[in-house]
């Protein structure tokens, strides 16, 4: 019955650690059914091997996580982190019963009683110590990218750790816990996770320092490609201006002959180009002077003038000026540039190409909606938003998966998406 408790008690601590941890990736009911998975295999396991036994549930983690979120890294990050975190609960609780209960190690094992105050304080540690590292997490946004460049490291040093508390735990077993000797390796293994976070913090801070840096690398690349456009309007407008009164003056002279034939004609091939002229798509992104964010102002202008290089008819709206947004800005360009991106890649498929943005001032808030031509034969929205879905093949749809996934991060922030007359349309709501 105890060892059943027992392996119970650290099973569903473990799958609701990786739950945890894992934010939005999985679901609770996947974690239940990981959790009854892990129990099944894990007690028979445990009679029969003993602490060796927790080297497989751990494969099993791995390769459940990686079955359902496809990420390698986090795969295997996460449940070796959990794993950690349980074994630094453990020894934490028996440190808090040897200290303050006076009770034994054999006391622990042996005694039903304790173990239904031991567990249960095993538990709430390790769950706290969950949302503890997860908020570490959220509170440096970076650590996707952390985890994308360092992960291979990081996943070795866990590796490491764990290999570590379990050799500890292995000769403590053979030589025989003391008071002290638990004690001393609490103290131990908290430092050491303390050392493992700290390690975490400072890679943390580098990578984002850098990604700062290729931010505002990318922002004013963005920009000059924005001023050279203005500097292309500013162009004509110079020519359109010198050319002005000459074009007075030649068609006053038909008016003044009363020629309205050699008018019409000289109307129709001379003064009409220019008209024309006037309406290429230099002109088309003029109103983006009224956004006034800059990291906004980037994305929209690089994208727009991208569409009108594939020969697509893009004109943004923004009539009144946009100073501020209650968004965070890196996760406003990724969201932005998902968007564009797909209208942009729906867009050069059809006869008639166009991208139309609007920005909106609303009270309180900011309205970005996108609109861009799609074929009529297109795919069901909820389809769209699938992972792994894509019209470009297998392994490649993951960009509006990872859209809907930031949206959901961010508070006051809504994402509505459907098809009107022809046009697929995204609505990007900030309050």
């Amino acid at each position: 019955m105890k060892e059943l408790l027992a392996v119970g008690a650290q099973m569903l601590t473990l799958c609701l650690s990786i739950y945890i941890l894992n934010q939005r990736r999985f679901s609770l009911k996947f974690s239940l059914v990981m959790f009854i998975g892990a129990l099944c295999i894990g007690y028979p396991l445990y009679i029969l091997i003993g602490v060796p036994s927790i080297a497989i549930i751990l494969l099993l983690c791995i390769a459940s996580s990686y079955w359902k979120s496809r990420g390698i890294v986090f795969s295997i990050i996460f449940p070796i982190i959990a794993i950690i975190i349980s074994v630094i609960s453990d020894y934490i609780t028996s440190g808090i019963f040897i200290r303050f209960f006076n009770t034994s190690p054999e006391e622990i094992n042996d005694g039903f009683l304790n173990n239904m105050y031991y567990y249960p304080t095993y538990f709430v540690i390790a769950i706290l110590l969950a949302f503890a590292v997860r908020f570490l997490f959220t509170r440096f946004q970076a650590y996707d990218l952390l985890f994308r460049r360092y992960g291979i490291l990081f996943a070795i040093l866990c590796v490491i750790t764990v290999v570590i508390f379990y050799a500890n735990i292995l000769i403590g077993k053979q030589q025989g816990f003391t008071n002290a000797n638990i004690q001393a390796n609490s103290l131990l293994f908290a430092f050491y996770f303390i050392l493992l976070i700290g390690v975490f913090m400072v890679l943390t801070r580098s990578v984002m320092k850098e990604a700062a840096m290729q931010g505002k690398q990318e922002q004013y690349e963005r920009l000059l490609e924005y001023t050279d456009n203005l500097e292309m309007m500013y162009t004509d407008m110079q020519k359109f201006r010198h050319d002005y009164i000459n074009i007075l003056l030649s068609m006053s002279e038909y008016i003044r002959s009363k020629d309205m034939e050699g008018l019409s004609t000289y109307f129709d091939h001379k003064i009409l180009p220019i008209s024309q002229g006037m309406q290429n798509n230099n002109y088309k992104l003029g109103t983006l002077q009224n956004v006034k964010v800059q990291e906004l102002k980037g994305i929209l202008s690089s994208k727009l003038i991208r569409a009108q290089e594939l020969h697509i008819d893009a004109v943004v709206e923004a009539v009144e000026p946009i100073e501020a947004i209650n968004m965070d800005s890196v996760k406003l360009c990724r969201c932005l540039g998902i968007i564009l991106d797909n209208a942009i890649e729906e867009a050069v498929k059809c006869e008639v190409s166009n991208l139309r943005v609007a920005l909106v001032k609303r009270s309180g808030g900011l309205l970005i909606a996108v609109a861009n031509s799609c074929q009529p034969d297109g795919p069901e929205l909820h389809q769209i938003f699938e992972k792994g879905f894509s019209t470009k093949g297998t392994g490649r749809g993951l960009g509006l998966s990872n859209l809907r996934e930031i949206v959901s991060q961010c508070a006051g922030v809504t994402l509505d998406t459907y098809r009107k007359d022809g046009q697929f349309i995204q609505e990007l709501e900030v309050y």
